[in-house]
């Protein structure tokens, strides 16, 4: 398979990525050239355009070619490879609202995982099969086949056209059995899953919630294949990055803090909110939504939820303090989003101040030896400040002179530290 190319052209809005030798890595695949088109566009979550005619093929916005070619081997191992012996010379065959395939070279036959988004695609834009109307005429004509000896046979077929022959092929394609602990055991002619997409994002919403409150019931968020489950179910139901709060909503309770949940479950949140502002903001609505309903236990702790949030790098610096500037009614009403934020106000003047110390010092020669060893020091004591402003937060106010000589204690500057 050639090397991707892609070039960028137009600006502003009107930017895109034409991949200008997709012809050519599609034939190498023995794919349509769409398919990998279309699958750049469900991973990147944008739109895609297609000229065969011209042979241009086309994805929205400015793409590397680097990152183009991994999302293509991600294609490849989900829609070419074969699972048995990895070889690429697989043929797909769209059938009962399946994608079955089979493997040329060790016979293998499966069925692609339907939750993939581009499952949906396939099915609704089946390949073309090349036929051989050589070998077989039906409607009540007569159809010859070369013999072992080389003289032709001549077979009369009354318009029903070799039934037999018929199933055997068909039969041919079936998959071979799955482990019953999957949703494809049951039969796939029996799938409806394509047809989840064409409900409302509400229906969609419950229909994930309950597949996570089943999940956590049945012991499987902790190993990684769980988690795997988890997020292909979110990307069938094209919810990715909403699920990031339905999975606080099924994972926290008043014990938060307690029970650890927020660094027990941070490789399952990281699927989910890596890299995703989106998705961040998603699961600070579910956090101001597990605080409301758990008001008396965790309002008083809200900062030591956000310094956890923070610690366990399942939110960024910059997803915390744009949370912290506006408060919104999404998902509370304003004013107790306000109390939130409230009460979350020394960590994230925290986070705000070590930003723009970052800055500042981003901008000066840093050199190696005692000057690194302070910023090493300067960083621990903002962490140790950050820890007393999330207790001082969290502490019980009290009236007269012990209140006024607690504020006292608590009062830091991280410019004097």
């Amino acid at each position: 398979m050639p090397r991707l190319l892609a070039k960028v052209e137009g600006r502003g809005n009107g930017i895109k990525t034409v991949i200008s030798n997709m012809s050519e890595i599609a034939k190498a695949l023995e794919r349509p050239p769409m398919y990998p088109t279309k699958y750049f566009g469900c991973e990147l979550g944008t739109q895609t355009n297609f000229d065969a005619k011209n042979e241009r093929y086309i994805v929205n916005g400015e793409h590397d070619a680097n990152k183009l070619q991994d999302i293509l081997d991600g294609f490849i191992k989900r829609f070419v490879l074969c699972p048995e012996c990895d070889n690429p010379e697989t043929a797909l065959l769209v059938r009962k609202n399946s994608i079955h395939s089979k493997c040329k070279a060790c016979g293998h036959a499966f069925v692609i995982d339907p939750r993939f988004k581009l499952s949906a695609f396939i099915i609704k834009n089946p390949p073309k099969i090349d036929i051989d109307f050589s070998k077989a005429e039906t409607n009540g004509k007569k159809t010859s086949s070369a013999t072992e000896n080389g003289t032709a046979e001549v077979v009369e077929t009354n318009g029903t056209a070799d039934k037999n022959s018929s199933n055997d092929e068909d039969d041919d394609w079936e998959p071979e059995p799955l482990a019953p602990n999957g949703a494809l055991s049951t039969g796939m002619g029996k799938l409806v899953l394509d047809k989840d997409l064409d409900k409302s994002e509400e229906e969609r919403l419950d229909m994930l919630h309950n597949f996570f409150v089943n999940a956590k019931a049945a012991g499987k968020i902790t190993e990684s294949k769980d988690q795997k489950a988890l997020l292909d179910e979110a990307e069938r139901l094209e919810l990715k990055t909403k699920a990031s709060l339905l999975l606080t909503l099924v994972l926290f309770d008043e014990n938060l803090l307690a029970d650890k949940q927020i660094s027990n479950n941070r490789n399952l949140f990281l699927r989910f909110t890596l890299n995703d502002k989106k998705a961040q903001r998603y699961l600070m609505g579910g956090i101001e939504q597990v605080i409301q309903k758990h008001e008396n236990v965790l309002l008083a702790k809200s900062a030591h939820i956000i310094k956890e949030l923070y610690d366990s790098d399942v939110c960024t610096e910059e997803a915390l303090l744009s949370w912290g500037d506006k408060p919104s009614s999404k998902y509370v009403s304003k004013s107790f989003a306000r109390k939130i934020i409230e009460q979350a106000a020394p960590v994230l003047t925290w986070l705000k101040e070590a930003e723009e110390e970052s800055e500042d010092e981003s901008d000066d020669d840093i050199a190696f030896g005692e000057e690194n060893k302070e910023s090493e020091l300067l960083r621990k004591q903002r962490e140790d400040a950050a820890r007393k402003a999330a207790a001082a937060a969290a502490a019980p106010k009290t009236n007269g002179n012990a209140g006024a000589a607690e504020e006292d204690d608590d009062d830091f500057d991280i410019e004097n530290i």
